[in-house]
């Protein structure tokens, strides 16, 4: 069953997907709609999962489930996984590309391949107080609070 967002728990489980670079209007329009259509018939072991998403920043999908009514099975979670296998695959497209590396600069989102991202720090053009996206997460109340952090508080600090 897919519920608005804003009413889901902030103990709901997220997942993010960011895609290797900026979605068309019409890809969101797009991907949006099947998300809806599918999160709208998603269940688990039988049960109706409470579900939503959203694409934000042009880039990212969020997956967010309140565990607290149904609990995600593996198959439940491969399934939605292969759903963006096929995003990908339609809209040439990764949403599985783990060299890339979403940012602010100037207050605009950039994605960037992993090496471009070391070499805008080894040119001091992104510094530890860089806002970076931790895609790490894993609860609604941390995309909230702690999805965008400055470079020198996330695990991408690394790469400093």
């Amino acid at each position: 069953m897919w519920v608005d967002f804003d009413y889901l728990s902030l103990q709901s489980r997220v997942w993010v997907f960011q895609s290797n670079r900026f979605l068309a209007a019409e890809e969101q329009d797009s991907i949006d709609a099947h998300l809806k259509s599918y999160i709208e018939q998603w269940s688990t072991h039988g049960a109706q999962m409470h579900a939503s998403h959203l694409l934000l920043h042009n880039c990212f999908v969020v997956i967010a489930a309140d565990e607290q009514k149904q609990a995600a099975s593996g198959c439940s979670i491969d399934s939605f996984t292969a759903l963006f296998k096929k995003f990908g695959e339609h809209y040439n497209l990764s949403f599985f590309d783990r060299f890339s590396v979403a940012h602010k600069s100037n207050s605009e989102v950039v994605v960037s391949a992993l090496d471009d991202f070391k070499m805008l720090i080894n040119e001091g053009l992104v510094t530890e107080n860089t806002i970076v996206f931790n895609n790490l997460i894993a609860l609604k109340e941390e995309l909230l609070s702690n999805w965008e952090l400055p470079l020198k508080e996330s695990w991408h600090k690394r790469y400093l």
